[in-house]
């Protein structure tokens, strides 16, 4: 049986039966829901131009789209349904449904599927109120034909510029203070770190960065030095007497106030008035080491028992090649 034949039976099969019983009670009851239904019978044809599904069944609808509809032929609004027998729809029809062609769009990160009966890209998107800007990609040209199943892909490019900011070190200067002891540091001046700006022109693509160019580094303000302050004034740590004469000395010679201190505590206790026999004073010279020594660093005539002549005389010797005369620490 062809379809027409289908659709015909399918229109008086209910009336024969009707005709053909003498039993009342086997006349079909109408209710109000099939009372005014009529019998449809759809052909389905495929953009690819084969033949589909064919559906059929009853609707009460008074248009041909809810007609359809209602029978489980599920239309898409962009499907073109017509009558078979006749140009307008009429209750009860033979109807082709003509599927329309569907694409596949993905826009940036959002992915539709279209159905349209436009003939290229441009004028699907057109249709479709899909909008470019000037720097989007897309993987088809406006005018190139479109075909059942493509996929069209766009890219939405945003380009942007980008600030950040940046610290600027400052440097450490330091400086040597003859006021401060020896291994104490003290900050004269606070450091401050600057500020630049760095502008980049970045590109992104589906809101994903794929590009960064500096354009622009400009210095909001310059970094402050920091001065660190080093103490150089010799300090005693060991056990030592006459101290104040000490580091004096050292300064002046630029000797170990430690070494000074040690030697004398080894040699008289720090007692100048010690008789050591042949060696006298603080750093126990002999009279003639100290005749030959002391006028070259200022003393002449001083007392070999002199505990400040002895101190200064023995800091000058130690760094005027004397050095061996005492034995090191």
């Amino acid at each position: 049986m062809n379809l027409i034949m289908k659709w015909i039976a399918l229109i008086i099969g209910p009336v024969a039966m009707a005709a053909g019983s003498t039993n009342i009670n086997n006349l079909p009851v109408e209710t109000t829901s099939t009372k005014y239904a009529q019998s449809y019978f759809v052909e389905e044809h495929l953009p690819n131009g084969s033949v589909g599904q064919t559906f059929s069944g009853k609707s009460s609808a008074k248009e041909i789209f809810s007609a359809v509809k209602d029978i489980g032929a599920a239309p898409y609004p962009e499907d073109k349904l017509e009558p078979f027998f006749s140009k307008d729809f009429v209750l009860g029809s033979y109807v082709k449904m003509y599927r329309a062609p569907s694409y596949e769009v993905f826009d940036g990160k959002k992915h539709a599927t279209y159905r349209s009966w436009t003939t290229n890209v441009g004028e699907l998107l057109s249709e479709k109120h899909i909008e470019l800007g000037k720097d989007d990609k897309i993987n088809f040209a406006a005018d190139f034909p479109i075909e059942e199943g493509m996929t069209i892909r766009i890219t939405r490019v945003a380009h942007t510029q980008v600030v950040e900011n940046q610290d600027i070190d400052f440097s450490v200067i330091k400086k040597d203070d003859p006021n401060l002891d020896q291994g104490k540091t003290t900050i004269r001046q606070a450091g401050k770190k600057g500020q630049r700006a760095l502008t980049y022109a970045v590109t992104r693509e589906d809101g994903v960065e794929v590009a960064r160019v500096l354009i622009s580094n400009e210095v909001m303000s310059e970094p402050i030095d920091e001065i660190l302050m080093i103490g150089t004034r010799p300090v005693i740590t060991t056990a030592c007497r006459h101290n104040d004469t000490v580091i004096a000395a050292s300064i002046k010679y630029g000797t170990k106030p430690n070494e000074l201190c040690y030697r004398m505590m080894a040699e008289s206790h720090g007692n100048s008035l010690s008789d050591g026999g042949a060696y006298k004073g603080l750093f126990q010279y002999t009279p003639s080491l100290w005749e030959q020594i002391s006028p070259k660093a200022g003393y002449s005539g001083a007392s070999i028992w002199d505990a400040a002549a002895q101190i200064y005389t023995t800091a000058w010797a130690w760094t005027h090649g004397y050095r061996g005369r005492w034995p090191s620490p």
